[in-house]
């Protein structure tokens, strides 16, 4: 049983249940990951076969979306029966907990604050959506105002599936349910799923695009996150109710970190009226541009009048194009990257709205910092070829082609998303990966030793953070080997023969007993994707009787 204290894997110490436990959503965990200085972590817990199997199954999508209003996925446990997954922690207010506190009002939450709220989340849902996934349980529950900047969150609930096992997985039912969450945010009522709140009035242009929300059938509902927000380009609100909910920055920042995922706290009154948005409604009232290119141009085109933007959208753009000019990396090749990495026509269609584009630029920017200059400066114009000289060093000291690649991908976990590592990645992306490989190869230390029969041989390793070391371990014609590995619980292992094939996949440090029909010499890949430098010992011994 588990309980507040529980250190899991060594790592994650669950500090308090939040919720649950449900069948379906299981229960909901602060927790700290103690291996990076008690960093929070929100933590799932999932008892249910059928809860296990469904977030399984959904986990390394999960893991790949690239999006700063869904809090970032990491590892999915499996232990004593239960399946807990990790994602990073969201300090704000629940949505749901600003609702009870303004009850007593006729309107709860302004109109302007529900128009900016779903202007703000719809890229969010838009990228779950093209992906190929479903949230499945939109409601102010899963939503969550973040301490930070005030900017919506769309916390996964739980009931995430992926997009047609059943007809009513489909994007179009979290539109609904985001529709049914508005009017529950204007009125304060729950009502029925399809029903208009008496006494609620509306601007006629955002009445009519949340009854279309409403609608299930077809041939009359939104068909997708993008058509919605189109629709919401034509709503306009009066000046007076969007300056209604405008909060000072010091109020904001008396406020802010007081407020937590999925707890009450008395100071969210602070946060009683809408964040941001005055500068927010601005990035969405914009005129929407033709290409993403348009996101990343120079300051004289972006203080056109035609554009007519605000100080805070043009000061950030500045800012992101002269990280870009101080990094030395090329402009087109860089625009290609924040391109591709849109999840389909749909994520595409949102990233027009150019705050979300320039989000996601500067998550890639963040990733392309980590490369030294002399190879960052070279992004976009990296061929094949420049990786080849410590490929070949490599192969001629008997390491295989795809352990040498298996290096490269770990070394290039930081730079790639968890749904592209593992693999050579297509263009643009493919330039990272070549990166990667300039500096992960540049200088790999390979420990060389024999496995003996009767007597164990023994070594131990110090393995920087980030950094894969090879192990070559020569085996004897006809012998199978014990090998033990033993390091912190964020080192990864895995074992490949002298001729390329896997003979024990990647995973956690452990046991293993390889047949002798392995050639020799065997090729274990230790990897560490802690924070720090850990110590690794290794243990092998022959064995001349293969049983």
């Amino acid at each position: 049983m588990s309980g507040s204290g529980t250190i899991l894997v060594e790592r994650y110490r669950l500090e308090e249940r939040l919720s649950g436990p449900d069948p379906v959503q299981g229960s909901l965990w602060r927790g700290v990951d103690v291996m990076a200085g008690d960093l929070p972590v929100a933590i799932r817990q999932l008892e249910t076969t059928a809860a296990q199997e469904q977030l399984q199954a959904v986990w390394p999508q999960l893991q790949s979306l690239l999006h700063s209003q869904l809090p970032r996925c990491g590892e999915l446990l499996e232990l004593d029966g239960a399946f807990w997954s990790v994602r990073d922690w969201q300090d704000g207010v629940i949505y749901d907990v600003l609702l009870r506190l303004r009850a007593a009002r006729p309107m709860p939450f302004a109109a302007a604050e529900v128009l900016l709220l779903l202007r703000q989340i719809l890229p969010a849902l838009a990228a779950m959506h093209g992906c190929g996934l479903v949230h499945g349980d939109v409601n102010p529950r899963h939503l969550l105002r973040r301490s930070s900047d005030g900017l919506p969150m769309l916390l996964e609930g739980g009931r995430v599936q992926r997009v047609g096992v059943t007809p009513t997985d489909a994007p179009w039912r979290d539109l609904h349910d985001l529709g049914v969450t508005a009017l529950l945010l204007l009125s304060g009522k729950a009502g029925e799923s399809g029903s208009w709140p008496e006494g609620l009035e509306l601007e006629p242009s955002f009445r009519q695009v949340l009854e279309r929300l409403l609608l299930e059938a077809p041939e009359c509902r939104f068909s997708s996150a993008s058509e919605v927000l189109k629709a919401l380009e034509s709503v306009a609100l009066p000046a007076s109710e969007l300056e209604s909910t405008v909060v000072s920055r010091t109020s904001r920042a008396m406020a802010r970190d007081k407020g937590a995922e999925g707890r009450l706290w008395p100071v969210v009154i602070a946060l009683a009226l809408s964040a941001l948005v005055g500068s927010a409604i601005g990035w969405l009232l914009l005129p929407r541009m033709s290409t993403a290119d348009r996101a990343l141009r120079p300051s004289r085109d972006e203080a056109s009048p035609a554009v007519s933007l605000l100080p805070e959208e043009l000061d950030q753009r500045q800012q992101l194009f002269s990280r870009l000019r101080a990094l030395q990396v090329d402009r087109g090749w860089f625009i290609n990257l924040v391109d591709a990495s849109q999840l389909s026509s749909e994520s595409l269609e949102d990233a027009l709205l150019r705050r979300v584009w320039t989000e996601l630029a500067e998550e890639w920017l963040a990733r392309i910092e980590q490369l030294p200059p002399m190879i960052r400066t070279q992004l976009g114009r990296l061929r094949e070829g420049d990786w080849q000289q410590p490929r070949e060093a490599l192969l001629k000291q008997g390491v295989h082609p795809r352990v040498v690649e298996h290096l490269v991908s770990a070394g290039a976990q930081d730079l790639l998303p968890v749904a592209m590592r593992g693999r050579k990645p297509a263009k643009p992306f493919r330039q990272l990966w070549i990166a990667a490989a300039m500096q992960s190869l540049d200088d790999v230390e390979i420990v060389r030793f024999k496995a003996r029969p009767l007597k164990p041989t023994k070594t131990s390793l110090r393995i920087p953070a980030g950094v894969a070391r090879l192990v070559l371990v020569e085996v004897a014609a006809g012998d199978a080997v014990a090998l033990g590995i033993n390091g912190t619980p964020l080192m990864q292992m895995m074992v490949f023969g002298a001729n390329g094939m896997v003979v024990e996949q990647l995973g956690p440090l452990r046991v293993v007993r390889i047949a002798a029909a392995a050639s020799s010499p065997l090729q274990v890949v230790v990897t560490n994707e802690g924070v720090s430098s850990g110590v690794l010992t290794l243990s092998c011994q022959a064995d001349q009787l293969d049983q």
